[in-house]
């Protein structure tokens, strides 16, 4: 679909036409309006009188001045096709759209507690679910980020343990619909997830910000699903934490012993490109 819109804009632009940079949807009910009255070869005078949106209208000098050039008869026969494709594809999304939910209906308060998380909607919240699968296979929720891929490495170089970047082990798709989700949290209302987001990316940047707040999301997912609870703004959830004063009562704490609740917690160890220990 996007593939497809994006050949719609070059094909506009092209022509001298730059309704994207007045209409923020062409694909909408108006810009659709406007579009196809060009399509038509109405004048842009024309167009505008049937236009009812009063938000719109006042946008009518900057519409015209948007639309320098006219389409030809190649751009026309292109945008048509491009347009009838985004029709089918629409149909065929509207169909699995029907499908998800007939094959999800016995997790719908799964499916109810995953989407009182903001920023996850009905495709996200069936994803997640369809890729955790049995959540009870997780008995922690950092044991959950790990099989998802989305904690970090730790090398052991000589006697340091140094962090790397996030182990992508398991599903690619429940991460990149977990980084959606951060995404919608993150250009969002003011909540405590994306407090939290700021707070790291204040720190070590955004796309550092979006993982950890993935990561978080999903941890969260586990503690409702494991605990029938749905998400409420007022509960802060508890930070995921490795108990070392239980490891040893002493002030410090062997390499391997240390190695051993790093790789309990779900992290991964591997030994570092200087070749330690």
């Amino acid at each position: 679909m996007t593939r497809e819109k994006n050949r719609v804009h070059h094909a506009l632009e092209s022509c001298g036409i730059k309704l994207s940079s007045v209409l923020s949807d062409i694909f909408g009910k108006s810009g659709r309006y406007v579009l196809n009255g060009l399509l038509e070869g109405r004048t842009i005078d024309d167009i505008l009188k049937g236009i009812k949106l009063k938000r719109i209208k006042k946008k009518a000098d900057e519409i015209k001045e948007a639309i320098k050039g006219s389409l030809d008869l190649t751009q026309i026969f292109l945008i048509r096709g491009s347009l009838e494709q985004m029709e089918a594809i629409q149909k065929r999304i509207d169909e699995l759209g029907v499908e998800i939910k007939a094959r999800s209906a016995h997790r719908n308060a799964d499916l109810k507690i995953a989407m009182s998380i903001p920023g996850v909607g009905f495709t996200s919240a069936s994803t997640l679910l369809a890729e955790i699968g049995d959540i009870t296979d997780f008995k922690k929720p950092e044991q959950l980020a790990a099989w998802a891929g989305l904690v970090p490495s730790v090398y052991q170089s000589a006697d340091k343990l140094l962090t790397g970047s996030i182990t992508k082990h398991g599903s690619r798709h429940i991460r990149w619909i977990l980084v959606q989700v951060a995404h919608v949290i993150a250009g969002g209302r003011n909540s405590k997830l994306k407090r939290f987001f700021l707070r790291i990316k204040s720190k070590k940047g955004s796309n550092v910000a979006v993982v950890a707040l993935a990561r978080k999301v999903l941890c969260i997912l586990h503690h409702l699903l494991m605990n029938r609870e749905m998400y409420h703004e007022g509960v802060i959830s508890k930070k995921i934490k490795i108990d070392i004063e239980k490891a040893s009562s002493s002030t410090e704490i062997d390499l391997e012993e240390m190695i051993k609740y790093i790789v309990k917690a779900g992290y991964e160890v591997r030994k570092g490109p200087s070749g330690g220990g």
